[in-house]
């Protein structure tokens, strides 16, 4: 079943008190970031998650600005791990806020202080000692570490009351679209960006296995990239997770297996080029590019593939499917001619 797309010009209420303010730039590769609006015992105490990358900051401040109104105040600023596209705004946000405070792992604090936050306003998830943070308002916030995953230091965040876990890195993934909630062709991309970035598959393990005994009522999945998780998607996601093999895993790959792909592929072009028409092949080495917001699958020096960035087998998908794409219907029987020599010459 198909969910409804909100409008995310604005900013979109993903739970009661919780806002997704981040911004659609309609590339690969989107950034989140999330607010918080706590209620009780007579006062309001507002949280940022993960104020993301500075060419975001004024989308994200006008959204925070039409939840809270033109004087707001921001209390606390909560970092999942160090990279700038995750955090830097925090800079921005202190120079506003003064007062800010920030909660992060000691392990991200140690780079994150360098750019320029206040060691005074600093709290490490490891003061927390029952692993909660309790908010003046009575609200309570599960921390949850999720180490090298993909940063030593990384903390997912768990809000008890709405059910939202706030997982940074975690299930994220490129975008085919802007749309803010995700649906079960989002694993593809989700899978790339995990293959790439998270090093060991024994660190997606054990956070999903955080995640099943910690956050086991949780109702939303947030991430910092890409899409939001609903209910009814989540066990989808996490059961391919936890088995997906990314980063060292992918190396364990017979560096002859993938240099005889990497081969094929360039023989593969070479006899298009010579039996059908070069035209082709520049609009396919063009169509392996990605728009500058995540690295290319396909390392390309002098027209040639060089070296693969993602898995064989989604390397191969994405080769075949950009040909496929590219190629007219009277050149997709010499084409798949071609594959199927130059594949059976590599033993492929």
């Amino acid at each position: 079943m198909v969910q409804t797309q909100p409008d995310y010009s604005g900013p979109v209420e993903i739970a009661k008190d919780i806002y997704w303010v981040g911004n659609r730039n309609e590339k690969d590769f989107e950034s989140n970031a999330y607010l918080r609006v706590f209620k009780g015992n007579g006062k309001q105490f507002n949280l940022l998650i993960d104020p993301g990358p500075s060419p975001d900051f004024n989308a994200i401040a006008n959204k925070i600005e039409q939840v809270l109104g033109a004087d707001y105040q921001l209390d606390l600023v909560y970092l999942n791990h160090q990279d700038p596209d995750v955090c830097i705004n925090t800079v921005y946000f202190q120079r506003h806020f003064p007062k800010l405070q920030i909660v992060t792992s000691e392990d991200t604090w140690r780079l994150v202080r360098y750019y320029g936050l206040k060691e005074k306003q600093f709290i490490a998830t490891e003061n927390f000692k029952t692993g909660r943070i309790k908010v003046k308002t009575g609200h309570q916030l599960r921390l949850i570490p999720t180490p090298y995953a993909h940063f030593r230091g990384a903390c997912a965040l768990f809000d008890e009351e709405q059910k939202v876990l706030f997982t940074g890195d975690l299930f994220g993934g490129l975008s085919e679209t802007a749309d803010l909630y995700a649906e079960k062709d989002y694993w593809t991309g989700m899978k790339t960006f995990h293959e790439i970035y998270m090093p060991t598959n024994l660190a997606l393990q054990k956070a999903v296995a955080d995640f099943r005994q910690q956050a086991s009522d949780m109702q939303i999945i947030a991430s910092q990239h890409g899409k939001i998780i609903r209910r009814e998607l989540m066990e989808y996601f996490m059961s391919k997770l936890e088995k997906l093999p990314v980063g060292l895993d992918l190396k364990s790959e017979s560096r002859l297996v993938v240099e005889n792909h990497i081969k094929a592929f360039n023989d593969i072009l070479d006899r298009i080029e010579k039996d059908i028409t070069p035209e082709i092949i520049p609009k396919v080495l063009q169509s392996f590019k990605s728009d500058g917001s995540f690295p290319n699958t396909f390392v390309i020096k002098n027209s040639r593939i060089y070296s693969l960035k993602a898995s064989i087998k989604d390397s191969f998908k994405i080769f075949a499917t950009e040909l496929c794409h590219i190629v007219n219907s009277e050149q997709k029987p010499q084409v798949k001619h071609i594959v199927i020599d130059c594949l059976g010459d590599w033993n492929i």
